[in-house]
């Protein structure tokens, strides 16, 4: 609905009001011109076409929390987002109108973050002063994918809140390849001693199961003895124990699956059930509640690493170990790819280097043309 009216100083001025209600101005010396842009307006409004130039006044953290009070994200992502969002995002941008942030200082930003610190490290607080690496590409690109997501939500509200998103096609910094860190056989054996020595058996199966199987962590801590095949010696995957509690599906598609047990290790999972119901956890904690990352990271696994006199790697290096072992044996990458329960064959292929056969063609290779080299340094001066 608009009006027009004359103004004391002659001019006339068109008011349009907008679907939430809010008023919508334009001033000119011909009515003419007010009225086609009032007309204009009341077309657009009814199409959804038009936004509030006020819109973008917003703050970055207020629409934050409006959109963390609509959901509709899975627990484990809210969570790791609101951990980066506090830490990263909500003291550099939070005050900021979302209109306001341009791509030059989002680009300032990631300059930022490339020289700050890790607050955290080797599971502990950084003290004052001390040498902490800084922030790696993954956290980077973690926090930029959140102040994006922002924005990207901001522009499909009807009318948009923002027209652009200041935080896309940001240069970023480049995740480089790392290589794999596994135990070898003799290694791993000193951490089972350790862990069932300092821990007991029940964690010593654990660490077994996760360096044979290549279960994840919280597919270990999440392992119901229902899900256990006894007879045919398998676990079905499907229970993923994480930091907001039981989730009942697991990382991805793939990582749905069903796996083989070895039979010691079957044979050690069968004692720790026996006498409890079939719908229980295989591995808890205290009195039968579930055993968290951080405190198996802190009270099991780091003490056997210590005592054992190993490489120091993080839990997750159980997984690597299983599959870097399967390969150097022989199997085929596609076999260790449904074993692990990995989305993409890529992930699979970082393995590849430890195949028995990895460089064998390049070796025959050299060999034909060191054969074909000797053979001519031999050959006799003709007449």
């Amino acid at each position: 609905m608009s009006y027009i009216r004359r103004l004391p100083s002659g001019k006339w001025q068109a008011t349009v009001r907008g679907p939430d209600g809010s008023k919508h101005t334009r001033t000119d010396r011909l009515k003419s011109v007010v009225n086609a842009w009032a007309t204009d307006q009341e077309s657009k409004f009814r199409h959804g076409d038009v936004r509030d130039p006020r819109a973008g006044e917003i703050r970055v953290g207020e629409w934050h929390a409006r959109k963390a009070r609509a959901g509709g994200t899975e627990k484990n992502t809210v969570a790791k987002n609101a951990s980066l969002w506090k830490t990263h995002c909500e003291p550099k941008w939070a005050a900021w109108p979302m209109a306001s942030v341009t791509r030059m200082e989002a680009q300032a930003w990631v300059s930022e973050l490339r020289q700050t610190r890790v607050a955290r490290w080797r599971g502990r607080a950084v003290k004052d002063g001390e040498d902490a690496p800084v922030l790696s590409a993954e956290t980077i690109l973690a926090a930029i994918h959140v102040m994006s997501s922002l924005y990207r939500a901001a522009m499909k509200e009807h009318p948009p809140i923002v027209l652009t998103n200041p935080f896309a096609q940001l240069d970023l910094p480049v995740i480089e390849p790392r290589s794999i860190d596994f135990y070898e056989p003799d290694e791993a054996a000193a951490v089972y001693e350790a862990i069932e020595r300092l821990s007991g058996p029940k964690w010593r199966t654990l660490a077994e199961l996760g360096m044979d199987v290549g279960l994840r962590l919280g597919e270990l801590t999440g392992l119901h003895g229902h899900r256990v095949d006894w007879l045919r010696a398998r676990i079905e995957v499907i229970d993923v124990m994480t930091r907001q509690g039981l989730r009942q599906w697991p990382k991805s598609r793939r990582s749905h699956r069903v796996v083989p047990v070895p039979s010691a290790t079957l044979e050690n999972l069968s004692v720790l059930m026996a006498g409890r119901p079939r719908e229980a956890l295989v591995f808890t904690a205290g009195a039968g509640q579930p055993v968290s990352d951080e405190n198996f990271r802190n009270r099991v696994w780091y003490p056997a690493i210590e005592a054992a006199g190993v490489r120091r790697f993080p839990p997750r290096v159980m997984r690597h170990t299983a599959a870097s072992w399967l390969v150097q044996d022989g199997v085929p990458l596609y076999d260790v790819q449904a074993l692990l329960g990995h989305e993409s064959f890529a992930t699979t292929q970082r393995y590849a280097h430890l195949r028995p056969d990895a460089h064998s063609k390049v070796i025959e290779s050299w060999s034909r043309r060191g054969g074909a080299s000797a053979a001519h340094g031999t050959k006799k001066a003709g007449p």
